[in-house]
């Protein structure tokens, strides 16, 4: 790969973090965050990588499905990278999603080669 990871991990690092209250407001506005976060997430990273040549897909819930050794496997949000017309992605992009009654936190958790 031509695109060093600590490149791709410094522009695809961001962090969403949000504590409240515990009450219906705080669940509203964080089911809000991960609605609009998740619908605008794509075009947020193929945006980041679209100026090195790579494309980005988006896996909903398959985190134990791709990487079932990872501990938090169930919080991952994971974004597919492939360059150019390329059939297999090049890296994985884990970002970790986790939500609590209260709490909403989701950041760049690592990237990774393709898992045998």
């Amino acid at each position: 790969m031509s695109i060093e990871l600590d490149t791709l991990r410094r522009i695809l690092s961001m962090r969403l973090v949000f504590e409240g209250g515990s009450g219906w407001v705080s669940r509203e506005l964080i089911d809000v965050l991960e609605d609009y976060l998740m619908e605008r997430l794509p075009v947020m990273i193929n945006n980041l990588v679209e100026p090195l040549g790579l494309e980005a897909s988006i896996l909903s819930d398959s985190g134990c499905k791709i990487f079932p050794e990872e501990e938090a496997c169930n919080q991952l949000v994971i974004a597919e990278l492939y360059a150019g017309e390329a059939d297999k992605p090049l890296v994985y992009v884990l970002y970790r999603l986790i939500k609590g009654e209260n709490t909403f936190e989701f950041y760049l958790y690592k990237i990774m080669e393709k898992p045998d």
